[in-house]
């Protein structure tokens, strides 16, 4: 895909609707749309007809299977109907993520042909496997076909479903579905394939259910993913994967169309925060805030939840406000020698910590204690805290760009003694390297064990940066303004921002989500 540079990012809209959502002091909900160039949804209708392959021999799995192959053919998916293995396999690491595709995945070896994989219908619909070679669970994929003008998501009712036993594109099943062929009957491979018993009545019907293909695309599922926040074109969505994919395990789901690996794209949003609890969803979900509700502090931080894909807002009395993500306690209502200035997850989303300025931490959850800086002499406060990447340790940063590393968080270097020509207001983890991003208020960006991928540093701003946040490989960030002006660079998206916009409070924070 495309990128370009940040500092031409900021004020440009997306190539697909990215939906703007916030809570105003009037209680609304306020939606604008970052970018004008759709591609029309196609009409939900039944793929047209192709004559069935000339199968010979009983359809097996890809030796492994259920495995972890990053070489095809990929064990990470049954053979299904008409695909052997997956067509495309993503493959999730602590380096990123890679589309790798299946160049010559055919059921049939009389129409094997190099360079393109067989679609499981025999028409257009793709198997898709993905592998988690990370060191953390992935709970959910954003995933986009907008470069291309792909509606991977265009859900017609002949998904992976329909091909399971007695499902409406098999023999057994009537042969009633919209596949491009069916399977069980003489010539054509078997019905059903492993594991498919997680397919209910209806995921089975497909479009040959008394309602018609289902927009949500449930007969297209894998045995634990759902999908969700289709885009208005059906080009963009999440996959959601419940409990997780754990290190070291795959899955499988299907997507419209016959994919090639430039046609899918990973990609991540984010949420920006105001003062006032105001929530700014660009390409992620919005499930509330605090925007026109009473405060008795105003907002000084947000964090998503890797593991729900909700978010949680903290104000400067350390109360916590959450949002599609667990409560698990805060300082609200207690006694601080210093107000708070943020907080960070766990990686597994199942706790958090709170930073005061003055160095105090405040831990919740499954979140440990490893030590903080209250209580010591600082040459600056506080201003952010991130996660090492397994949570069992942290670091604190201080406006001179002093860093304090605690439990197993390693200390790579800091901007602490040196020259800044403005104060640091944030700091990111990189989940990958163990490393970490300070930035200035300038947007001066300082890479410490993790990438440099550019910032606005030496250019005008409207508004000086408060905040940043990674993507969730680490292969990339964003910045923010207090106007809500967003500077995007490595592999983070811009999705759209406030910054040409009136706001009845200042942006104080961004978090990327899990998805």
């Amino acid at each position: 895909m495309a990128v370009l540079p940040g500092s031409l990012r900021r004020r440009l809209g997306s190539s697909r609707l990215a939906f703007l959502r916030r809570v105003s002091v009037f209680g609304g909900l306020l939606a604008l749309v970052a970018g004008m160039l759709l591609v029309p949804a196609g009409a939900a209708s039944a793929d047209t007809a192709v004559t069935p392959h000339a199968a010979t021999g009983v359809h097996h799995d890809v030796p492994g299977f259920p495995g972890t192959s990053t070489t095809a053919p990929f064990n990470e998916c049954p053979a299904i109907a008409y695909a052997k293995s997956c067509g495309i396999l993503l493959v999730i690491s602590n380096n990123g993520e890679q589309v790798l595709q299946d160049t010559n995945n055919a059921w049939s070896p009389a129409d094997s042909t190099p360079g393109q994989q067989e679609p499981y219908d025999n028409a257009d619909d793709t198997l898709v496997g993905i592998v988690n070679l990370s060191s953390k669970p992935v709970y959910g994929l954003q995933l986009s076909g907008e470069a291309s003008q792909t509606s991977l998501f265009g859900f017609e009712g002949d998904g992976i479903c329909t091909y399971a036993a007695g499902g409406s594109n098999t023999q057994s099943g009537g042969n009633t579905g919209g596949g491009g062929s069916q399977t069980g009957g003489a010539g054509e491979p078997p019905e059903g394939y492993t594991g498919d018993g997680y397919c209910s009545t209806a995921q089975k019907e497909g479009g040959a259910g008394p309602n018609g293909p289902d927009p949500n695309g449930s007969d297209y599922q894998g045995p634990n993913n759902i999908f969700s926040n289709i885009s208005a074109d059906t080009d963009s969505g999440d996959v959601d994967f419940g409990s997780g994919i754990q290190p070291g395990q795959s899955t499988y789901f299907s997507l419209e169309d016959s994919l090639e690996a430039g046609q899918v794209a990973v990609e991540f949003g984010y949420w920006t925060v105001a003062s006032d609890g105001g929530i700014f969803a660009y390409d992620a979900p919005f499930w509330g805030s605090m925007g026109g509700q009473p405060l008795v502090k105003p907002v000084v931080g947000i964090a998503g939840d890797p593991n729900t894909g909700g978010y949680w807002e903290v104000a400067a009395d350390g109360g916590l406000f959450a949002f599609h993500a667990p409560f698990f306690g805060s300082m609200g209502g207690q006694p601080l020698n210093q107000p708070i200035v943020g907080m960070v997850a766990t990686p597994d989303g199942l706790g958090y910590w709170e930073v005061a300025a003055d160095g105090g931490l405040f831990a919740f959850g499954d979140a440990k204690f490893y030590g903080s800086m209250g209580g010591k002499t600082l040459n600056k406060p506080i201003v952010g805290i991130a996660s090492s990447p397994d949570g069992k340790g942290y670091m604190e940063v201080a406006a001179d760009g002093g860093l304090f590393a605690f439990g197993d968080a390693t200390f790579y270097g800091s901007m602490g003694g040196q020259h800044l020509n403005q104060p640091i207001v944030g700091i990111a983890g990189d989940q990958g390297t163990g490393g970490y991003w300070e930035v200035a208020s300038d947007g001066g960006l300082f890479a410490f064990n993790a990438p440099f991928f550019g910032s606005p540093a030496g250019a005008p701003l409207n508004k000086p940066v408060v905040g940043m946040a990674s993507t969730p490989d680490g292969q990339g960030y964003w910045e923010t303004a207090t106007d809500g002006g967003i500077f995007a660079y490595g592999d983070a998206f811009f999705w759209g921002s406030t910054g040409s916009i009136p706001l009845n409070a200042p942006v104080v924070g961004i978090a990327g989500s899990a998805t």
